[in-house]
């Protein structure tokens, strides 16, 4: 799947100024590519980028009829009594709109039910008798989709209670979450996107760049700025690119702003500590990349401080790994040690066996650690 899912080959590319809006190098003159079949569109594609398996599934559709649906059958939600409430396939209630009322304890945020991400902004679509809620823009996500991420159809699935683990890891940013996913409808793909990425849709505006982004494979990527020399092309894996740009934080009273660069950051950065871990940060790169920071009180965090390891994996939720249960929770001032790599659990996140006291700092701790847990249980 492309950005333009009707191409065709052209044998001479007559826009010799444009580049390719994968790999974005220009073309040679004369030389011939893939260009969008709708005349108002100027979706241009060297031949070997248009072809790559990750892009392309090699099926000659010239000849075939356009793939079309009902837009109905693609929406997650609808209105409901004019707009005053809402109802998504998801839930069995029908949702209203409620406002954050800020007064939420630390481990205690609500979180949206598709992302696991805080409902921090003004509003957010909620159940009034349960603890279902979405954030807008994940309420919205179709049923159905077709992404620059992947070159097959996806589809959404909201269940976790049909995937053995309770989790899955998302193939694009390689996070672990817990909240809805878009699985590829190849029954041979193994592709699994989060609502995050799935919520990445050209053109991508992101604050911490001036320009629109345009999505490719892998990322988002800025076709207005000049590539090479001192200006290089700005660009933003997908990891990055679902970052929300503020977070809340104990340590300070403003919200903390998401620095993409290190010409972010807006003051001195000698002798830069994290203020949560309180780990020293390197002021070359890769360390001054991809952190939180408050101009007002220099508070510096890095990413993984401010949200967690596993930011899309909600407390209260059980995973399966080994064949075994282990619950999610919240990671309290006690610090537990972890029974694999003994070290205190740092994280926001502390994963509990639940057959006994054993904890765990992360999930590569608990895959390590199977014949200790299969001991736990008698096996």
């Amino acid at each position: 799947m492309l950005v333009c899912p009707a191409i065709s080959l052209s044998t001479e590319i007559v826009f010799i100024y444009q580049r390719c809006r994968l790999c974005y190098n220009s073309f040679g003159c004369g030389s011939g590519g893939y260009i969008c079949i709708h005349e108002k569109c100027f979706y241009i594609l060297h031949s070997h980028c248009a072809t790559k398996k990750e892009l392309w599934d090699g099926r000659d559709l010239e000849g075939e009829p356009e793939e079309t649906s009902n837009s109905e059958d693609v929406k997650s939600l609808k209105e409901v009594d004019d707009g005053k409430t809402f109802h998504h396939f998801s839930h069995q209630h029908d949702l209203t709109r409620l406002c954050v009322n800020g007064e939420e304890e630390e481990g205690d945020e609500r979180v949206c039910q598709a992302c696991i991400l805080p409902l921090d902004s003004d509003s957010f679509l909620g159940c009034k008798e349960c603890d279902v809620e979405l954030h807008d823009t994940c309420a919205n996500l179709p049923r159905k989709l077709e992404h620059t991420f992947h070159r097959h159809p996806l589809t959404l699935e909201v269940d976790m209670t049909n995937i053995k683990e309770g989790f899955f890891s998302c193939s694009k940013c390689e996070r672990e979450s817990c909240g809805f996913m878009y699985r590829c409808c190849q029954e041979e793909c193994d592709f699994k996107m989060d609502a995050k990425c799935a919520s990445l849709a050209n053109p991508v505006y992101n604050k911490a760049h001036q320009h629109p982004l345009t999505l490719f494979d892998n990322g988002a990527r800025c076709l207005e700025c000049p590539s090479g020399g001192v200006h290089p092309l700005f660009y933003l894996h997908s990891k990055t690119a679902t970052l929300p740009m503020l977070v809340k934080n104990k340590y300070d009273t403003h919200p903390l702003t998401l620095c993409i660069r290190k010409s972010d950051i807006e003051f001195p950065s000698s002798l830069l500590r994290c203020e949560i871990c309180e780990i020293r940060i390197n002021t070359y790169y890769p360390d001054f990349q991809n952190l939180y920071g408050c101009f007002d009180c220099n508070t510096i965090v890095h990413v993984e401080c401010a949200i967690g390891k596993y930011p899309y994996l909600k407390p209260g939720h059980t995973i399966k790994l080994n064949g075994f249960e282990i619950e999610i929770a919240s990671n309290s001032l006690s610090r537990p040690v972890c029974h694999a790599c003994h070290s205190t659990c740092q994280d926001k996140l502390v994963f509990k066996d639940k057959s006994s006291a054993i904890s765990f700092c992360s999930i590569n701790c608990i895959t390590s650690s199977k014949k200790t847990l299969m001991q736990s249980y008698g096996v």
